[in-house]
C-alpha cells in the first residue's frame, strides 16, 4: 500500500501509482488532492487496518514522514511501528549502535536542560538537532563554549517554526541530541530490506556543505564513480543495521559519514520513504531506474549494467530553501528564471508553494563541473526574494 501525505507528492511517483495500480490509502490529503477520480485504487482506513493487521512485515511506502502518524495508530504492535519508533528517535538510535560504535560521544536533553546545561561538560566540536525532525530543522554545528548559549537561544525561534508546519511525529522540541561532530564526507542512501531483510541500494547521494558551518540541503551529488566506490560497503553497514533489529519489507533513507580513516558512522535514518519530497525521483534521469517500483515490486537494480552504461559527470537535486529569518507573509515572488540561470543543464524544475512550506523550488539536473557545484552551494535565496 502507498500512503500519500503532505506536504508533497510528485506527477512522477502519482504517475507510478496509477501504472502499477497499487492500492492507495484513503485519507484527507488524497481527498482534497487534485487527482482524476478513479484513478487510485482507494483503501478505506479500516480494510487496510484489518489487513495489514495479519501482516508480520507490512509492505507499505509513504512520500512523507506525515503517514507515521496512520501506521502508529492503527499498527502499534506492528513490526513496521517498531522500526519506525527505533528510527525516528536519534536518540533510540543511538542506543541501537552503541553495540557497534562503543566510543561515540552522545548526550540527549529537553529545551530547558539545554539552557541549564554547562558547557564546559560538553566535548566540543558537537551537532545539536532535534531528536526527532526533518531536513535542517534546528540542527547545529557547534564548535566550542562560545557559540553555544547563542544556539540554544537560535534552537528555540527555530522550533517553533517547524511546529507550525510539521506535525509532533516529523518535528519535535521536546528532546535534542547532542553529538560528537562527525568529520568526514556526508552520504546519503535510498535503500530497502526485503522480504527477506536483505537490504537493496537504490541510490547514494554525496552531500558536500560549502563550509564546516553549512548544514543545508542544497545540492545531493550522485555518478557512477560514487555508487562503484562505495556501494559495497554501504550495503555491508545497512546489512549489520538490519541484523540488529531483523529488519523486513522496509523502506528507508539513511545519512552517514565517511571519516579520514574510511570509518562509516550512521547519522540518522529516515523511516517508510527514500529521499524527501520526493527528490528520490532523480534516480529516473541518472540510471533510469524507478525506486518506487524496485521496492514495490521487490527488484534489485542491475547495477552492474547500469554502471557500465552510465553517463559522465554527476546528476543532482538541489533545493532552493526560504531563509529561516525570512517571514513567508511578506514575499511577494520569487525570480526563479534569475535562479534558475545558475545551473547549466536543468532537467526538471519544481515549483514549491512557499507560502506554506521552506523551500521556493527542487531542481533535477547533471554537471561535469566542480566549480558550478560549488557556485550552486554558494547561492543565497534571500538574493531571489521579491518583497
Amino acid at each position: 500500500m502507498i500512503i500519500i501525505e503532505k506536504p508533497y507528492a510528485s506527477e512522477f511517483l502519482i504517475d507510478s501509482i496509477v501504472q502499477n495500480d497499487w492500492p492507495v490509502l484513503e485519507n484527507e490529503t488524497v481527498k482534497g488532492a487534485d487527482i482524476e477520480e478513479g484513478a487510485f485504487d482507494l483503501v478505506s482506513s479500516n480494510v487496510a487496518k484489518n489487513y495489514y493487521l495479519t501482516q508480520e512485515f507490512p509492505l507499505i511506502y509513504s512520500n512523507s514522514e506525515n503517514a507515521i502518524t496512520w501506521v502508529l495508530d492503527n499498527l502499534p504492535d506492528s513490526n513496521l511501528s517498531s522500526y519506525i519508533k527505533l528510527f525516528k528517535d536519534k536518540v533510540a538510535f543511538r542506543e541501537l549502535l552503541k553495540e557497534m560504535y562503543p566510543n561515540f560521544y552522545f548526550v540527549s536533553a529537553n529545551l530547558e536542560e539545554l539552557k541549564a546545561i554547562s558547557a564546559k561538560k560538553i566535548k566540543f566540536p558537537v551537532v545539536v538537532k532535534p531528536a526527532v525532525g526533518f531536513l535542517s530543522f534546528g540542527v547545529h554545528t557547534v564548535n566550542n563554549e562560545k557559540e553555544w548559549s547563542d544556539v540554544v537561544t537560535r534552537l528555540e525561534k527555530e522550533m517553533r517554526q517547524a511546529s507550525m508546519m510539521y506535525p509532533s511525529h516529523v518535528v519535535n522540541s521536546s528532546k535534542f541530541i547532542v553529538e560528537e561532530l562527525i568529520e568526514g564526507e556526508e552520504f546519503a542512501i535510498d535503500a530497502y530490506y526485503d522480504r527477506d531483510g536483505e537490504p537493496v541500494i537504490l541510490n547514494i547521494f554525496q552531500h558536500p556543505f560549502l563550509n564546516s558551518k553549512d548544514v543545508s540541503d542544497r545540492i545531493y551529488l550522485m555518478s557512477a564513480g560514487i555508487m562503484i566506490k562505495y556501494m559495497s560497503r554501504f550495503a555491508i553497514l545497512l546489512r549489520d543495521i538490519g541484523n540488529l533489529k531483523n529488519i523486513k519489507n522496509f523502506p528507508m533513507h539513511i545519512e552517514v559519514r565517511v571519516t579520514k580513516n574510511g570509518d562509516i558512522i550512521p547519522i540518522e535514518v529516515n523511516p517508510m520513504r527514500f529521499a524527501g519530497w520526493c527528490t528520490t525521483d532523480v534516480a529516473k534521469y541518472a540510471w533510469s531506474i524507478n525506486v518506487y517500483e524496485c521496492f514495490y515490486n521487490q527488484k534489485r537494480p542491475d547495477w552492474n549494467t547500469i554502471l557500465a552504461n552510465a553517463k559522465r559527470g554527476v546528476f543532482y537535486f538541489s533545493m532552493a530553501e526560504v531563509p529561516s529569518d525570512v517571514a513567508r507573509k511578506n514575499i511577494k515572488g520569487f525570480e526563479y528564471e534569475r535562479f534558475l540561470a545558475n545551473y547549466s543543464n536543468v532537467l526538471e524544475v519544481r515549483r514549491i508553494n512557499y507560502k506554506e512550506n521552506p523551500l521556493f523550488a527542487i531542481i533535477f539536473g547533471s554537471t561535469e563541473s566542480k566549480e558550478e557545484v560549488i557556485k550552486i552551494l554558494s547561492l543565497k535565496t534571500k538574493d531571489y526574494i521579491i518583497s
